[in-house]
Protein backbone atom coordinates (compact mmCIF):
# COMPACT_ATOMS: atom_id res chain seq x y z
CA UNK A 1 0.00 0.00 0.00
CA UNK A 2 2.86 2.37 -0.26
CA UNK A 3 2.19 3.15 -4.14
CA UNK A 4 -0.63 4.37 -5.83
CA UNK A 5 -2.59 1.28 -7.48
CA UNK A 6 -5.05 1.21 -9.87
CA UNK A 7 -8.88 0.10 -9.46
CA UNK A 8 -8.33 -2.44 -12.07
CA UNK A 9 -4.85 -3.25 -11.35
CA UNK A 10 -5.39 -6.83 -9.94
CA UNK A 11 -1.89 -7.93 -10.79
CA UNK A 12 0.05 -4.81 -9.72
CA UNK A 13 3.46 -5.21 -7.72
CA UNK A 14 1.49 -2.90 -4.75
CA UNK A 15 -0.72 -5.89 -4.08
CA UNK A 16 1.23 -8.73 -2.09
CA UNK A 17 2.05 -11.75 -4.67
CA UNK A 18 0.09 -14.79 -4.93
CA UNK A 19 -3.91 -12.96 -4.39
CA UNK A 20 -6.18 -14.01 -7.00
CA UNK A 21 -7.99 -11.03 -8.46
CA UNK A 22 -11.29 -12.00 -6.27
CA UNK A 23 -8.83 -11.52 -3.18
CA UNK A 24 -7.77 -8.57 -4.57
CA UNK A 25 -11.00 -7.15 -5.22
CA UNK A 26 -11.88 -7.72 -2.15
CA UNK A 27 -8.96 -6.48 -0.03
CA UNK A 28 -9.63 -3.10 -2.09
CA UNK A 29 -13.18 -2.97 -0.89
CA UNK A 30 -11.94 -3.52 2.32
CA UNK A 31 -9.71 -1.02 2.63
CA UNK A 32 -11.95 1.56 0.80
CA UNK A 33 -14.35 0.79 3.23
CA UNK A 34 -12.06 1.72 6.17
CA UNK A 35 -10.54 4.39 4.41
CA UNK A 36 -7.09 3.34 4.01
CA UNK A 37 -7.32 4.21 0.26
CA UNK A 38 -9.09 6.44 -1.48
CA UNK A 39 -9.28 8.34 -5.33
CA UNK A 40 -6.33 10.46 -6.11
CA UNK A 41 -6.63 14.28 -6.63
CA UNK A 42 -7.98 14.27 -10.11
CA UNK A 43 -7.30 11.00 -10.91
CA UNK A 44 -10.51 8.81 -9.44
CA UNK A 45 -9.16 5.67 -11.65
CA UNK A 46 -6.08 5.78 -9.04
CA UNK A 47 -6.19 4.63 -5.37
CA UNK A 48 -3.54 5.91 -2.91
CA UNK A 49 -3.10 5.01 0.60
CA UNK A 50 -4.44 6.92 3.89
CA UNK A 51 -2.91 7.23 7.25
CA UNK A 52 -4.82 4.78 9.57
CA UNK A 53 -5.34 8.02 12.16
CA UNK A 54 -6.54 10.16 9.02
CA UNK A 55 -8.63 6.75 8.55
CA UNK A 56 -10.05 6.69 11.70
CA UNK A 57 -10.79 10.52 11.86
CA UNK A 58 -12.61 10.41 8.83
CA UNK A 59 -14.63 6.92 9.52
CA UNK A 60 -15.29 7.67 13.27
CA UNK A 61 -16.22 11.51 12.71
CA UNK A 62 -19.41 11.67 11.75
CA UNK A 63 -20.39 8.84 14.75
CA UNK A 64 -18.08 11.05 17.46
CA UNK A 65 -20.13 13.84 16.49
CA UNK A 66 -23.23 12.42 17.33
CA UNK A 67 -22.44 10.83 20.44
CA UNK A 68 -21.14 14.37 21.65
CA UNK A 69 -24.25 15.28 20.39
CA UNK A 70 -26.45 12.93 22.17
CA UNK A 71 -23.99 13.61 25.31
CA UNK A 72 -24.58 17.22 25.18
CA UNK A 73 -28.10 16.87 24.47
CA UNK A 74 -28.06 14.31 28.14
CA UNK A 75 -26.19 16.71 30.12
CA UNK A 76 -28.70 19.80 28.85
CA UNK A 77 -31.62 17.89 29.77
CA UNK A 78 -29.97 16.84 33.69
CA UNK A 79 -29.13 20.91 34.45
CA UNK A 80 -32.60 21.66 33.66
CA UNK A 81 -34.09 19.55 35.77
CA UNK A 82 -31.43 19.99 38.43
CA UNK A 83 -32.44 23.47 38.12
CA UNK A 84 -35.48 22.41 39.39
CA UNK A 85 -34.73 20.97 42.72
CA UNK A 86 -34.43 24.41 44.36
CA UNK A 87 -38.16 24.82 43.79
CA UNK A 88 -38.46 21.16 44.57
CA UNK A 89 -37.28 21.84 48.07
CA UNK A 90 -39.26 24.72 48.28
CA UNK A 91 -42.57 22.85 47.62
CA UNK A 92 -41.42 20.24 50.31
CA UNK A 93 -40.89 23.02 53.05
CA UNK A 94 -44.61 24.56 52.44
CA UNK A 95 -45.66 21.46 51.96
CA UNK A 96 -44.50 19.94 54.76
CA UNK A 97 -45.70 23.15 57.23
CA UNK A 98 -49.21 22.52 55.94
CA UNK A 99 -49.67 18.79 56.47
CA UNK A 100 -46.67 18.16 59.10
CA UNK A 101 -45.05 15.88 57.10
CA UNK A 102 -43.27 14.84 53.58
CA UNK A 103 -41.74 11.44 52.28
CA UNK A 104 -38.37 12.19 51.64
CA UNK A 105 -37.74 9.43 48.06
CA UNK A 106 -34.18 8.37 48.32
CA UNK A 107 -30.73 9.23 50.00
CA UNK A 108 -29.87 12.23 47.40
CA UNK A 109 -33.22 14.16 48.70
CA UNK A 110 -32.41 13.07 52.04
CA UNK A 111 -28.89 14.42 51.98
CA UNK A 112 -29.88 17.67 50.43
CA UNK A 113 -32.59 18.67 52.31
CA UNK A 114 -30.07 17.71 55.62
CA UNK A 115 -27.96 19.64 54.31
CA UNK A 116 -30.38 23.02 53.75
CA UNK A 117 -31.70 22.43 57.29
CA UNK A 118 -27.92 21.88 58.86
CA UNK A 119 -27.61 25.74 56.99
CA UNK A 120 -30.88 26.96 58.18
CA UNK A 121 -30.46 25.84 61.87
CA UNK A 122 -29.59 28.64 64.94
CA UNK A 123 -30.12 27.16 68.08
CA UNK A 124 -29.37 23.51 68.35
CA UNK A 125 -29.10 19.84 66.75
CA UNK A 126 -29.35 16.61 68.15
CA UNK A 127 -29.31 13.34 66.36
CA UNK A 128 -30.13 9.51 67.76
CA UNK A 129 -27.58 7.09 66.27
CA UNK A 130 -28.84 3.97 66.80
CA UNK A 131 -26.31 0.38 65.68
CA UNK A 132 -22.79 0.38 66.28
CA UNK A 133 -20.13 2.86 64.29
CA UNK A 134 -21.08 5.01 61.44
CA UNK A 135 -19.42 4.28 57.82
CA UNK A 136 -16.35 5.95 57.27
CA UNK A 137 -17.61 7.71 53.92
CA UNK A 138 -21.13 9.24 55.76
CA UNK A 139 -18.64 10.51 58.90
CA UNK A 140 -16.54 12.20 56.14
CA UNK A 141 -19.43 13.45 54.58
CA UNK A 142 -20.93 14.66 57.81
CA UNK A 143 -18.07 16.35 59.57
CA UNK A 144 -17.88 19.85 57.26
CA UNK A 145 -21.19 20.15 57.26
CA UNK A 146 -21.35 19.87 61.34
CA UNK A 147 -18.06 22.29 62.28
CA UNK A 148 -20.35 24.51 59.83
CA UNK A 149 -22.93 24.54 62.35
CA UNK A 150 -20.49 24.44 65.93
CA UNK A 151 -19.01 27.35 63.79
CA UNK A 152 -22.12 29.52 63.75
CA UNK A 153 -23.13 28.32 67.59
CA UNK A 154 -25.45 25.73 67.56
CA UNK A 155 -25.46 23.03 70.20
CA UNK A 156 -24.65 19.71 68.66
CA UNK A 157 -25.69 16.66 70.83
CA UNK A 158 -25.12 12.94 68.94
CA UNK A 159 -26.68 9.98 71.01
CA UNK A 160 -25.04 6.85 70.05
CA UNK A 161 -24.93 3.17 71.19
CA UNK A 162 -22.49 1.68 73.86
CA UNK A 163 -21.01 -0.51 70.71
CA UNK A 164 -19.88 2.64 68.58
CA UNK A 165 -16.95 3.38 71.23
CA UNK A 166 -15.06 0.56 69.76
CA UNK A 167 -15.30 1.76 66.21
CA UNK A 168 -11.85 3.52 64.95
CA UNK A 169 -13.69 5.93 62.48
CA UNK A 170 -16.30 6.95 64.74
CA UNK A 171 -14.18 7.76 67.74
CA UNK A 172 -12.41 9.82 65.48
CA UNK A 173 -14.58 11.76 64.50
CA UNK A 174 -16.45 11.88 68.20
CA UNK A 175 -12.92 13.19 68.87
CA UNK A 176 -12.46 15.64 66.02
CA UNK A 177 -16.01 17.23 66.43
CA UNK A 178 -15.92 17.64 70.52
CA UNK A 179 -12.99 19.32 70.18
CA UNK A 180 -15.29 21.91 68.34
CA UNK A 181 -17.81 21.63 71.00
CA UNK A 182 -20.04 18.97 70.21
CA UNK A 183 -21.53 16.79 72.56
CA UNK A 184 -21.44 12.77 72.88
CA UNK A 185 -23.04 10.41 75.12
CA UNK A 186 -23.79 6.46 74.46
CA UNK A 187 -26.17 3.96 76.15
CA UNK A 188 -26.71 0.15 75.52
CA UNK A 189 -30.11 0.38 73.66
CA UNK A 190 -31.65 3.47 71.36
CA UNK A 191 -35.04 3.58 69.69
CA UNK A 192 -34.80 4.64 65.61
CA UNK A 193 -32.77 7.04 64.09
CA UNK A 194 -33.78 10.92 64.31
CA UNK A 195 -32.49 13.71 63.53
CA UNK A 196 -34.07 17.14 64.76
CA UNK A 197 -33.45 20.55 64.09
CA UNK A 198 -34.04 23.92 66.31
CA UNK A 199 -36.43 21.33 68.13
CA UNK A 200 -38.94 22.66 64.99
CA UNK A 201 -38.35 20.06 62.39
CA UNK A 202 -37.02 16.26 62.44
CA UNK A 203 -35.67 13.77 59.93
CA UNK A 204 -37.42 9.98 60.75
CA UNK A 205 -36.06 6.75 58.66
CA UNK A 206 -39.00 5.76 55.88
CA UNK A 207 -39.61 1.91 57.29
CA UNK A 208 -42.87 1.56 55.22
CA UNK A 209 -43.03 -1.92 53.98
CA UNK A 210 -42.03 -2.46 50.94
CA UNK A 211 -39.66 0.70 50.63
CA UNK A 212 -36.40 0.91 49.75
CA UNK A 213 -35.23 1.71 52.96
CA UNK A 214 -32.80 4.84 51.72
CA UNK A 215 -35.65 7.45 52.40
CA UNK A 216 -36.97 9.55 55.23
CA UNK A 217 -40.03 11.38 56.71
CA UNK A 218 -39.30 15.15 56.99
CA UNK A 219 -41.66 15.63 60.29
CA UNK A 220 -42.66 19.56 60.83
CA UNK A 221 -45.65 18.74 63.16
CA UNK A 222 -45.47 20.72 66.23
CA UNK A 223 -46.73 17.78 68.25
CA UNK A 224 -44.66 14.65 66.96
CA UNK A 225 -41.08 16.78 66.62
CA UNK A 226 -42.00 17.58 70.53
CA UNK A 227 -42.40 14.22 71.23
CA UNK A 228 -39.06 13.27 69.78
CA UNK A 229 -37.29 16.02 72.18
CA UNK A 230 -38.49 14.71 75.32
CA UNK A 231 -37.77 11.42 74.33
CA UNK A 232 -34.34 12.37 73.21
CA UNK A 233 -34.10 14.20 76.51
CA UNK A 234 -34.93 11.40 78.69
CA UNK A 235 -32.22 9.39 76.86
CA UNK A 236 -29.45 11.88 76.98
CA UNK A 237 -30.35 12.52 80.95
CA UNK A 238 -28.85 8.85 82.09
CA UNK A 239 -26.64 7.76 78.54
CA UNK A 240 -22.78 8.19 79.47
CA UNK A 241 -20.69 10.87 78.30
CA UNK A 242 -18.15 9.81 74.88
CA UNK A 243 -14.94 12.01 73.95
CA UNK A 244 -13.87 9.22 71.58
CA UNK A 245 -10.91 7.33 73.89
CA UNK A 246 -10.88 4.25 72.62
CA UNK A 247 -9.92 1.64 74.98
CA UNK A 248 -10.52 3.90 78.17
CA UNK A 249 -13.88 5.59 77.05
CA UNK A 250 -15.03 1.66 76.06
CA UNK A 251 -14.27 0.51 79.59
CA UNK A 252 -16.92 3.46 81.24
CA UNK A 253 -19.69 1.87 79.91
CA UNK A 254 -18.59 -1.72 80.75
CA UNK A 255 -21.44 -2.24 83.85
CA UNK A 256 -24.37 -0.72 81.77
CA UNK A 257 -23.68 -3.32 78.44
CA UNK A 258 -23.31 -5.60 80.59
CA UNK A 259 -26.71 -5.14 82.22
CA UNK A 260 -28.13 -4.73 79.41
CA UNK A 261 -26.63 -8.11 78.08
CA UNK A 262 -27.44 -10.06 81.25
CA UNK A 263 -31.24 -8.53 81.25
CA UNK A 264 -31.73 -9.80 77.59
CA UNK A 265 -29.98 -13.52 78.62
CA UNK A 266 -32.84 -13.32 81.23
CA UNK A 267 -35.45 -12.12 78.56
CA UNK A 268 -34.22 -15.41 76.84
CA UNK A 269 -33.74 -13.94 74.03
CA UNK A 270 -31.71 -15.26 70.84
CA UNK A 271 -28.04 -14.32 69.97
CA UNK A 272 -29.56 -12.71 66.82
CA UNK A 273 -31.84 -10.17 68.96
CA UNK A 274 -29.24 -9.49 71.74
CA UNK A 275 -26.72 -8.40 69.15
CA UNK A 276 -29.26 -6.07 66.91
CA UNK A 277 -30.68 -4.85 70.10
CA UNK A 278 -27.24 -3.70 70.97
CA UNK A 279 -26.03 -2.36 67.44
CA UNK A 280 -22.99 -5.17 67.40
CA UNK A 281 -21.76 -7.89 65.54
CA UNK A 282 -23.00 -11.43 65.66
CA UNK A 283 -19.57 -12.54 66.70
CA UNK A 284 -19.14 -9.79 69.58
CA UNK A 285 -22.00 -10.30 70.76
CA UNK A 286 -21.63 -13.71 71.20
CA UNK A 287 -18.23 -13.18 72.97
CA UNK A 288 -19.56 -10.53 75.29
CA UNK A 289 -22.01 -13.14 76.10
CA UNK A 290 -19.22 -15.97 76.75
CA UNK A 291 -17.41 -13.68 79.53
CA UNK A 292 -20.87 -12.79 81.60
CA UNK A 293 -21.15 -16.26 81.62
CA UNK A 294 -17.78 -17.07 82.78
CA UNK A 295 -17.76 -14.06 85.36
CA UNK A 296 -21.13 -15.40 86.80
CA UNK A 297 -19.43 -19.13 87.00
CA UNK A 298 -23.15 -20.08 84.69
CA UNK A 299 -22.87 -23.21 83.02
CA UNK A 300 -25.63 -22.24 79.88
CA UNK A 301 -27.49 -19.18 78.95
CA UNK A 302 -30.51 -20.44 81.01
CA UNK A 303 -28.42 -20.54 84.30
CA UNK A 304 -26.54 -16.90 83.61
CA UNK A 305 -29.61 -15.37 83.00
CA UNK A 306 -31.39 -16.86 86.49
CA UNK A 307 -27.96 -15.97 88.42
CA UNK A 308 -27.81 -12.55 87.03
CA UNK A 309 -31.49 -11.83 88.37
CA UNK A 310 -31.33 -13.43 91.77
CA UNK A 311 -27.76 -11.56 91.89
CA UNK A 312 -29.49 -8.06 91.14
CA UNK A 313 -27.26 -7.71 87.94
CA UNK A 314 -30.43 -6.87 85.33
CA UNK A 315 -30.75 -3.69 87.93
CA UNK A 316 -29.51 -0.43 87.55
CA UNK A 317 -26.98 0.46 89.11
CA UNK A 318 -25.71 -3.20 89.91
CA UNK A 319 -22.82 -4.60 88.53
Amino acid sequence: MAGAVGPGDAGSAAWPAGLTPEQVDHARRVLLSLRLLRPAPGRPDLLIPTSPEAAAAEALGPLEARIAEASSHAQSIRDELQALMPRYRSSLRERGRQVGTDRLPDLRTVSAMLTEESARCREEVFTIQPGGGRQPGRLAEAVSRDLAMLGRGVRMRTLYQHSARANLATQSYVETLTASGAEYRTAPELPDRAVVFDRSVAFLPARAEGGSGEGAVLVRDPDIVGYLCRVFDQLWATATPFRGVSEAAYREVGDSLRRALVGMLAEGLKDEVIARRLGMSLRTCRRHIADVLLTLGAESRFQGGVLAERSGLTEPGQG
